[in-house]
């Protein structure tokens, strides 16, 4: 659900890492400050087990098994396709030379493949999109329940290969903790080009997230022109983007908001819906959802609407039932076995029982699901409790469509945080759970990262280690950029769910300042050393990410990093001339700072303030004293204001 620009985001000051030097090992883990490594935390049982998200149960298994030149793989007839091809892919990519079909060649790998059935009368029986992948003793044995099973199952085999043609030996029993995960596409703005899109489906199946809302805000052909057919393009770019979906085991959803132009009194209205839902459902569309969020309680289009339903909150909900119900039925009669239909309803955010949620939960059929945000358009927390609340006014499954990344009500900032503030039994709870992506698909990667984390397993769930991993997999195995990306999203940390933008370059300030004070800070220390490494880390930051999507999409963001980057290092570079009595080298560094910090402020993108702009004005306070001229730093960029978007300007997906 997209947000219009209301109040600012609040940036609240909760440590997000305490990813620094100097932080003991057992404290919580963070994304690598640049210029170190960062330690495995116990849970993810060293590199050779890191596995994303995280398992259900996961334990080491002897040896590495090696991935010989003739591997045979044997497979059910039952086994789903795209997941059989995935699997031989990860194969060939680990080094086998030829894939074969028994197992008697001696030497071979034998790796076998087999989907059982969903079992829901079996106490021990896996959900469905659970698996059981065993390596070890000289044989991979992956089994999937249902077709999700073991396509999961090849997703968490591709993260046990190693670069030397091993597989790490491991014993894994998993399932999703929440049975429909996923992203919303749903901010205001421009949209998500149709590569991006492709893009973003094979990370959700790499991530093992399986919903994909559509539901852009600024798409008239599901709004204002609902009725009206896509151009042919983009019905052919729906097509390849269906197919996508079924590879990676992502069901595609689309979301229409026909209600300020629709009759819903009307019979021929609502049939004209369900024809275009049939044509979307043509081009692979298989969710639905409609959202009436911005529906007037007593405006309607037509004369028949008043007649029939009246005016005020329980007419509204009457009306949105009454098409809700028709779609439903038609749904379920001319598609059997696809989605449950989902309606955003106009109370989408508030809190408790209303004369519109009683309205809606009597007249709304039983097998309709209702969306909602939490309590709150941008709710810093969702608790179960208030799951259960909202679950009880509506009287209905529910649908959490939670409004993090999105960042179209404050588009000057990128939120690159953890997914944070959500308790265990709103996932476990939901229907389904989607996290509403940022307009920047790749950067909106690594907080979807961790929101498919939490969604999987909910009560393993730890922020920050899962972070961490997020950059790691952005990265993709470039060490450099992967301390680029940890520097970009450190310094964009915070949000209405909380956070503490650059905690990790605190500590390395801190550090160095009590080691000047203490006279043993030379050019050469360790704690200037560290600083300095960080402050190239953030200089280098748009040579580091070009040849990638973050480079145009956090472009501006990555610029203003790399100018404090640049003053952070004449800063260090004057403080070092001061120590070293180097006066005319000082004085040229201290120049050159004040003109790097005045080309900072009318910058139109928003990054730390909390730690950067501080030890600026400190390294030039400490100059002005050394030296004893006057300082009056300049001002600092304006402060972020800590109301949350206000709810009454925010029409929604």
């Amino acid at each position: 659900m997209g947000l219009r620009r209301g109040k600012r985001a609040a940036a609240l000051a909760v440590a997000v890492v305490a990813g620094s030097l100097g932080i003991p090992p057992a404290a919580v883990a963070a994304p690598p400050v640049p210029g170190t490594t960062a330690t495995p935390t116990p849970e993810t049982a060293g590199p050779d087990l890191s596995v994303w998200p995280r398992p259900q149960s996961l334990r080491a298994n002897g040896a590495p098994v090696p991935v010989t030149d003739e591997v045979a793989l044997i497979t059910d007839p039952r086994a789903d396709p795209y997941a059989v091809e995935a699997l031989r892919e990860l194969l060939r990519q680990a080094g086998a030379r030829r894939i074969t079909d028994s197992a008697e060649r001696p030497g071979a790998l034998v790796v076998r493949a087999s989907t059982a059935p969903v079992l829901r009368d079996t106490r021990h029986a896996l959900p469905s999109g659970g698996y059981e992948l065993s390596v070890g003793g000289g044989g991979v044995v992956l089994t999937g329940t249902g077709q999700d099973g073991l396509f999961h199952a090849v997703q968490t085999l591709r993260q046990l290969l190693r670069p030397e043609g091993t597989i790490a030996a491991a014993v894994v029993r998993d399932w999703p903790g929440t049975a429909v995960r996923g992203t919303t596409e749903g901010f205001y703005g421009t949209a998500w080009t149709h590569r991006q899109r492709l893009g973003q489906l094979d990370f959700m199946g790499r991530t093992k997230q399986n919903r994909y809302l559509y539901a852009p805000g600024d798409d008239l052909y599901r709004q204002a022109r609902w009725r009206e057919p896509y151009p042919a393009q983009q019905r052919a770019e729906f097509r390849e983007l269906a197919e996508r979906a079924r590879r990676n085991h992502v069901t595609l959803g689309w979301a229409v908001a026909p209600g300020q132009a629709m009759c819903f009194a009307s019979d021929a209205d609502v049939r004209a819906l369900t024809r275009k839902l049939d044509a979307m459902w043509a081009l692979g569309f298989r969710a639905f959802q409609l959202q009436f969020q911005d529906v007037s309680y007593s405006e309607w289009h037509c004369d028949a609407d008043a007649e029939r339903f009246g005016s005020g909150p329980r007419a509204a909900a009457r009306a949105q039932a009454r098409v809700a119900n028709a779609v439903s039925r038609h749904l379920a009669e001319r598609h059997p076995g696809g989605a449950a239909l989902s309606l955003m309803p106009t109370e989408y955010y508030e809190n408790g029982t209303t004369d519109y949620r009683r309205a809606l939960a009597h007249a709304l059929d039983a097998g309709v699901e209702v969306a909602w945000t939490g309590v709150g358009v941008v709710p810093r927390t969702i608790t179960g409790g208030e799951l259960a609340d909202a679950r009880e006014a509506f009287g209905h499954p529910l649908v959490t469509m939670d409004n993090y990344p999105v960042n179209d009500y404050e588009p000057g900032r990128i939120f690159l945080g953890p997914y944070r503030g959500r308790q265990p039994a709103v996932a476990t709870g939901s229907a389904a759970l989607l996290a509403n992506a940022m307009q920047q698909p790749e950067a909106s990667r690594i907080p979807l990262f961790t929101a498919a984390d939490y969604a999987w397993n909910p009560r393993a769930y730890r922020p920050e280690e899962s972070w961490r991993a997020a950059i790691t997999d952005l990265a993709d195995g470039d060490r450099r950029r992967e301390e680029a990306l940890a520097a970009l999203a450190g310094n964009d940390a915070s949000s209405v769910l909380g956070g503490e933008e650059s905690a990790y370059l605190r500590p390395l300030t801190e550090a160095y300042w009590r080691s000047r004070a203490a006279g043993g800070e030379g050019t050469g220390g360790d704690a200037a050393r560290r600083l300095r490494e960080a402050f190239t880390v953030l200089r280098e930051l748009p040579r580091r990410l070009s040849g990638t999507g973050l480079a145009s999409e956090a472009g501006p963001w990555a610029e203003q990093l790399a100018h404090y980057g640049e003053a952070g290092t004449t800063a260090l570079d004057m403080l070092d001339a001061q120590r070293a009595g180097d006066t005319a080298a000082a004085w040229t560094a201290y120049r050159e700072l004040g003109a790097q910090r005045a080309r900072l402020q009318p910058a139109p993108v928003e990054v730390d303030t909390d730690v950067l702009d501080p030890f600026l004005r400190r390294a030039q306070k400490a100059y002005a004293a050394w030296s004893g001229i006057d300082h009056e730093p300049p001002r600092t960029p304006a402060t972020r204001a800590t109301a949350a978007p206000c709810a009454s300007r925010i029409p929604g997906p």
